[in-house]
């Protein structure tokens, strides 16, 4: 027993994370911040024309899509 390494602890911090670690959250964050982003610029765009969130929820629309297409694009999911 006298001499003998300790076992090796595989979880240590000293190793590399994964390639895709965090790449579920990066994908929710471009549905997110898409969404709220062009949501916004619609509910602004909704006080400046008079409407009660048409362009609101166009626009919400919109980001999720471009949300989308960022995931697709970026991630290649």
């Amino acid at each position: 027993m006298t001499g003998q390494e300790p076992p090796r602890n595989s979880n240590s911090d000293d190793d590399p994370p994964p390639p895709d670690t965090g790449m579920g959250m990066t994908a929710v964050a471009y549905l997110l911040s898409g969404m709220l982003v062009w949501g916004a610029i619609g509910w602004l765009v909704d006080h400046w024309v008079g409407t009660t969130g048409i362009f609101a929820g166009i626009g919400a629309v919109l980001g999720i899509g471009g949300g989308v297409y960022l995931i697709v694009r970026r991630l290649g999911a």
